[in-house]
């Protein structure tokens, strides 16, 4: 097991190893509300996500000998950032199959996030790399599973859990907007509904499934209209404005927690590249694609920063290159690992135990 395996909490973004015992007086705490510290965290965030996210893309185009598929958050990473910061470090967090931001902003260590992707041993999931399949349950990261939407079903799995044992824990369940039209979906919603379960849902709606633009498939404006048919509370809001999510999902959050059940929160925003790495993404027009990149969310963080004198242009190229060496210096500690031998765990003796790797 390696040494980061350990009792780990994220207090806003710094961690922190501590006893359960210590703990339980005060699981599931929120955090204070953003001051200039906490917007600054959500700034550094902001920049590492984004930094994170170009560096697989560019390893992938190099043909780097990774593993696993790559669906890139880029252009949303706000969503991860201000959702992240507004729960408490005990709390449980369910990533959409664009989670490689929830990964970071909880204190996953990005030497283990790197040796997963080369197959190295020490990874996260023993070669089995899907990041959307991978629990880290020492930050509070639970497994996605393969059939889009039914995240939502498993995270109500552990509201539930969270609600019997009265923990006065929250659960946060992210998908897409694709998701959202699966059986999986609107069963997890009405369960967690007439329950009053402790969960947030979070729709990440980059408004393309895929190759389906939404408007093609659904007749409401806003998805979180749904949120009516089920008797919670439903919210739209502008998901690449991290504070407008971070407020989001904070009410959301104190609702939850004192028993008054889930919130729907829509966030509306648009990815820059293809649904995967793999994807050149030829269907939508190329005007469409360069408005959405001047809507950049860490650009409009950092005006806001910037404006309130709270960041300097200095400062941000700083945070810029202190993440490029963190992520440079993880990925050639992850490449001098030795390669993953699998060949003594049982379920690698019935099939592949790395799915994807690229020659």
């Amino acid at each position: 097991m390696p040494a980061w395996r350990q009792n780990i909490h994220i207090m806003n973004g710094q961690t922190m190893r501590s006893s359960p015992e210590k703990n339980a007086g005060q699981a599931g705490a929120l955090p204070p509300q953003p001051g200039s510290e906490s917007l600054l965290r959500m700034m550094e965030h902001l920049v590492l996500v984004r930094e994170f996210e170009l560096k697989c893309e560019a390893m992938w185009k190099a043909k780097e000998p990774l593993v696993g598929e790559y669906h890139l958050s880029l252009g949303q990473e706000a969503i991860a950032v201000g959702t992240c910061a507004a729960i408490g470090p005990d709390d449980f967090i369910c990533p959409s199959i664009r989670g490689m931001g929830v990964y970071l902003c909880r204190g996953t260590p990005l030497q283990y996030l790197m040796a997963t992707f080369f197959d190295r041993e020490g990874g996260i999931g023993a070669g089995r790399w899907a990041h959307w399949h991978s629990p880290v349950p020492e930050v509070g990261i639970l497994a996605q599973t393969g059939m889009l939407g039914s995240g939502l079903v498993t995270s109500n799995g552990v509201a539930l859990t969270q609600q019997y044992l009265e923990t006065g824990k929250v659960v946060v369940a992210m998908l897409g907007d694709g998701a959202t039209n699966t059986g999986y979906f609107h069963e997890g919603m009405n369960f967690a509904a007439f329950r009053l379960l402790p969960v947030v849902i979070v729709i990440e709606n980059n408004q393309m499934a895929v190759s389906t633009p939404l408007n093609t498939v659904v007749r409401v404006e806003n998805l979180a209209s749904r949120a009516a048919g089920y008797g919670i509370p439903g919210v739209t809001i502008d998901g690449n404005d991290v504070l407008a999510v971070n407020d989001a999902v904070r009410q959301a959050v104190a609702l939850a927690r004192k028993g008054g059940g889930p919130t729907l929160i829509e966030c509306k925003t648009y990815r820059w590249g293809g649904s995967t790495v793999r994807d050149p993404d030829l269907l939508r027009p190329a005007a469409e694609k360069e408005a959405a990149r001047k809507n950049c969310p860490l650009a409009r963080l950092k005006g806001k920063l910037v404006e309130q004198g709270i960041l300097s242009e200095p400062d941000f190229d700083a945070m810029t290159r202190a993440a490029r060496q963190r992520i440079d210096a993880a990925e050639q500690h992850a490449k001098k690992l030795p390669l993953l031998d699998a060949g003594g765990d049982l379920l690698s003796r019935y099939g592949p135990y790395a799915e994807g790797v690229q020659s």
